[in-house]
């Protein structure tokens, strides 16, 4: 009996310390997992900093550090599809990285968005571009969809453009879960000092839903009435005090992920 208790303690112990939550790792810059072709599954960080992707084992040990080109005055934005054999066919690693300018006088903001291998060079450069997707389609084609915008005009402009990408998509798991949740927004530009644009699609059977800003504390901005057969709404936010808002799409018993604005 005895033994047969010291049995039962060891598999309980084993089986709760599988059941933790544990901390592996804590990064200083925002960061996450993608699925690379060849290497496997990966993890990296964006450092603004120095204009620079790093990327990580599962381990949490170095892999690459690849530095990316920002001019003088811009600051490096965004860091997405870190990929091999997406954007080309050689097995090198590639990604798609966003930087911006401000302009103090005029009151906007200009992005580029560059298509670039990691040893520096560029595939595709994109004056204006902030938000963009790469899709499948069901041909087995992949496509990049890209937005570019002139915000030094007022109303500002943008020009939709579609490539033809010679590689295949490889999604990570988190990667798929976005895809699979569409009402995730994107909000452009952001900071934002006068008129926000936000991007949405609703959920399949849902045709009208309210956006919802908020502040930091909660509190309700403003609602907004938004309908499936759009894809937009445009916000006017120039009376807003500077500081963090979130913003949610929310239907009957539905509600998105809250995703964050920085009106400056």
């Amino acid at each position: 009996m005895k033994k047969l208790l010291v049995i039962l303690g060891i598999l309980f112990i084993s089986i709760s310390s599988k059941g933790q939550i544990t901390l592996e790792h804590t990064y200083t810059f925002s960061g996450t997992f993608t699925k690379l072709a060849v290497s496997g599954d990966k993890f990296f960080i964006m450092d603004v900093g120095l204009s620079q992707c790093k990327i990580f084992n599962t381990n949490h040990s170095l892999w690459k550090t690849i530095s990316l080109s920002v001019p003088a005055n811009n600051y490096l934005y965004d860091i997405q599809y870190i990929s091999e054999n997406l954007f080309t066919t050689d097995n090198t690693i590639c990604m798609v990285y966003t930087y911006y300018s401000y302009d103090a006088t005029n009151l906007y903001y200009t992005y580029t968005t560059n298509i670039v291998k990691e040893n520096g060079t560029i595939l595709l450069s994109l004056p204006g571009c902030q938000y963009y997707y790469a899709t499948t389609l069901t041909d087995g084609n992949t496509k990049l969809v890209t937005y570019s915008y002139d915000y030094s005009v007022s109303p500002y402009t943008v020009a939709t453009s579609v490539y033809d990408v010679p590689g295949n998509l490889v999604l990570s798991m988190s990667e798929k879960g976005e895809t699979e949740s569409p009402t995730q927004l994107k909000a452009f530009p952001n900071p934002v000092s006068d008129r926000l644009t936000l991007t949405y699609e609703l959920p399949v059977g849902i045709e009208a839903a309210t956006l919802t800003v908020t502040d930091i504390q909660g509190r309700m901005i403003n609602n907004y009435p938004v309908q499936g057969n759009t894809n937009r709404l445009d916000i006017q936010v120039s009376q807003l005090p500077d500081g963090v808002y979130f913003y949610t799409i929310h239907a009957g018993n539905y509600q998105s992920n809250p995703a964050k604005i920085i009106v400056n």
